[in-house]
């Protein structure tokens, strides 16, 4: 290889590292904004939290993750299913209706309340209404491609 070349990926290989990223990480993206911009709305509301309210919003946040794959796979015990990732790509790429229908919940819980106990409860209820809406998306984009013509858009991994 000459001293002035470089080398770089093919240009088809960045774009299906990118489709790939992309399809497969958009709902943790979302959430990781969520929680994020939750955490920034309560210490606007709340001042900055002391280190034990910092772990209660770890400990919310992460709460609604675990409460809803326990009873969605009945006690940890079944799959998980996946849509196709046309599926996923159409329904989140409504993001931002799950992530400010996340931080409104804890905009509502944080004006209805104050102290360690909305470090808490808002993050977990902000990602349990983003997790909810996140799979009304995801419906929704099922139902999309499903009229477009897709037979296939019902279809989930085991």
């Amino acid at each position: 290889m000459a001293e002035h070349e470089t080398r770089s990926a093919p240009p088809g290989s960045v774009v299906r590292g990118l489709r790939s990223t992309v399809g497969r990480e958009s709902t943790t993206f979302g959430f990781s904004i969520l929680v994020t911009v939750t955490f920034g709305l309560l210490q606007a509301m709340e001042g900055s939290p002391d280190v034990g309210r910092v772990f209660l919003y770890a400990i919310g946040a992460v709460a609604s993750f675990t409460l809803l794959e326990g009873v969605l796979s009945r006690g940890f015990r079944r799959p998980m299913p996946q849509h196709r990732t046309e599926v996923q790509a159409a329904g989140t790429s409504l993001n931002l209706v799950s992530v400010l229908g996340g931080l409104g919940a804890a905009w509502l819980l944080g004006s209805a309340m104050s102290g360690p106990g909305v470090w808490v409860l808002a993050p977990f209820v902000s990602a349990t209404v983003y997790l909810v809406l996140e799979s009304l998306e995801t419906a929704l984009g099922e139902r999309l491609l499903h009229r477009a013509g897709d037979d296939q858009a019902t279809e989930v991994s085991p």
